[in-house]
């Protein structure tokens, strides 16, 4: 089949003139293309306004075949042979143990067990199901219906249910964020793929499978998730919610450990036991809301109405690195979204960012954020180290506001920050309130006033007095983004803290064999340090349970065997 990349069209173009396109491209009558594909859909804004364009990604073959021959004629290096290719779901042996496949996992004792069901454990425990295997998956928090519940109570009164809030239950935190799906795992084996489509099957849109930078939003994943939880149910799986695993030395079945970045205490009682971990970087910092017009304008320049809504409300990604090396960078951006309480702990609070599938609320908002090393928080000997170091920001934010978001305008935290370093004066003016739009701020929780220049402020006998360069990094960076997006700097643009959670500040080893030092234990996900967003965790728990199959088709499984063979 041919490839044919930058396939360059107007926004509002429709599959013909796609197809029309390509065929032109390729010098043959329209009626010649056969299996016509469109991979990938992404924006061209190089040229803003009007001229904006979606680039294709589409893959066909030619009535008559001779693919080969024409690309070689044509040498156009946006031309290339490919195919396709579907992920295949791994079988398992007829026989195990000496007895069927059905018959010892019929046994209760004899199925896996997964712990943990966001994106990781649910995507491995789909794998599992489909395979015949039954796995029994454990999830500390409620199924969506309860937990909606939870998380809209904790948005209205501050307190969260520690078992079941925006980090914990079915679907993982990944399920109260904004719904992302791109990642930048390379996927020559089609499970990128295969997680979109399962997600259509659910109820997802089918745009998603092309689009550059697809997103479903909360009010979608949460009965997409409950029916993927139905599947697995009706394959004999079993989903036992509000149910914290305990972890022993021993385990009579593997164990898929899918937890989250926020289950600390399920952390310390690994670490107890025995599990191998290892510090590792992650980042903290502010969450910033702007008007989504605003970020519109910046993009896309001045363009209809129609094209705005065919190109969806803008995203962006930004960076800076200081004269020191120190980074400072966007996460998690949210067209249309909200900011909200995302706290799982009990005097200690967090946030993260938030769309609906309409991503309509008219603010936009994102994680800023500074690259946060070992090296910042500990002397690499407790992994723990990184998870002190939330703690410690979360209850300086909870004891803030008393529980509410603190939330500030950018304009007022630079003026503290800078007349704290005696440069006020030197500052240059900034686009103030209102000259093209309000900003009024979208919170799905609690919030007060409160200063934010205190939150990254430590004693010179403090662990973690690097971290004093944070507040001096953001205005630098904050000055370096309106750059690339005037008015980023705004005297209104609204802060809010602490944005803790982008990442686990642990990893948990693992061997070519996806084994840890516990040999049953097969660690994945965002919780061991393998993932960063719903695609990457989804995928990580697919190669987990692939890697489980490999054991048991290799007859390394049950353990008794196991031992044997070493």
């Amino acid at each position: 089949m041919i490839r044919i990349s930058e396939l360059r069209l107007p926004v509002l173009a429709g599959e013909g003139e796609i197809r029309r396109k390509a065929a032109s491209l390729l010098r043959v009558r329209e009626d010649k293309i056969r299996d016509f594909t469109i991979l990938r859909r992404s924006i061209d804004a190089r040229k803003r306004g009007m001229e904006i364009r979606f680039s294709y990604t589409v893959l066909l073959s030619l009535k008559d075949g001779g693919e080969e021959r024409l690309l070689k004629r044509l040498g156009n290096p946006r031309l290339s042979l490919s195919e396709q290719k579907s992920y295949r779901i791994p079988a398992l042996p007829e026989r195990i143990s000496g007895k069927s496949r059905e018959e010892y996992f019929s046994e209760y004792g004899n199925r896996p067990r997964i712990v943990g069901f966001g994106p990781a454990g649910m995507f491995a425990g789909l794998l599992l199901a489909r395979m015949g295997a039954c796995p029994v998956i454990y999830e500390r928090g409620g199924p969506v219906e309860e937990r909606e519940k939870a998380v809209l109570s904790l948005w209205k009164d501050g307190r969260p249910d520690p078992s079941s809030n925006p980090q914990f239950g079915e679907g993982g935190a990944g399920t109260f964020s904004d719904g992302k799906l791109n990642t930048l795992v390379k996927d020559p084996d089609g499970r990128s793929r295969f997680v979109l489509s399962e997600f259509v099957r659910a109820g997802a849109p089918e745009e998603i499978l092309i689009d550059g930078k697809p997103h479903i939003g909360t009010d979608l994943l949460l009965d997409i998730v409950r029916k993927i939880r139905e599947e697995i149910l009706s394959l004999g799986g079993e989903i036992r919610f509000h149910s914290q695993y305990h972890f022993r030395e021993e385990e009579s079945s593997p164990l898929i450990l899918a937890i989250g970045h926020s289950a600390r205490d399920s952390y310390r009682e690994l670490l107890e036991l025995g599990l191998s971990m290892r510090p590792k970087d992650f980042a903290m910092g502010f969450r910033i809301q702007h008007p989504q017009a605003l970020i519109d304008r910046a993009l896309y320049g001045e363009i209809s109405e129609e094209m705005r809504g065919a190109l969806g409300p803008g995203a962006y990604k930004l960076s800076f690195t200081n004269s020191s090396g120190r980074a400072l960078y966007s996460f998690c951006m949210c067209p249309g979204g909200y900011v909200i309480n995302a706290s799982s702990e009990e005097g200690r609070l967090c946030v993260n960012g938030m769309s609906c599938h309409g991503r309509d609320s008219g603010t936009a908002n994102s994680a800023i954020v500074m690259a946060i090393r070992k090296e910042d928080y500990g002397d690499g000997r407790d992994p723990m180290s990184g998870i002190l170091l939330q703690r410690e920001l979360e209850e300086r934010c909870f004891r803030l506001c008393g529980g509410r978001i603190p939330m500030q305008r950018y304009g007022a935290f630079r003026d503290a920050v800078s007349e704290e370093r005696g440069e006020r004066d030197a500052l240059p003016e900034r686009l103030r309130d209102g000259e093209r739009e309000p900003m009024s701020p979208s919170f799905r929780g609690l919030f007060s006033e409160a200063d934010l220049s205190t939150i990254f402020r430590f004693g010179e006998d403090s662990p973690y007095r690097s971290l004093n360069c944070f507040n001096a990094l953001f205005i630098e960076g904050m000055e370096s983004f309106s750059r690339r997006i005037p008015g980023f700097n705004r005297e209104d643009a609204v802060l809010c803290a602490p944005e803790s959670r982008t990442s686990s500040p642990i990893r948990i080893p693992r061997d070519e064999d996806f084994h840890s030092n516990l040999r049953f234990l097969y660690p994945c996900g965002e919780g061991a340090g393998y993932a960063g967003g719903i695609m990457s965790a989804a995928m990580d728990g697919m190669k987990t349970a692939e890697a489980l199959s490999a054991d048991y088709c290799a007859g390394r499984i049950p353990w008794k065997s196991y031992r044997e063979i070493l």
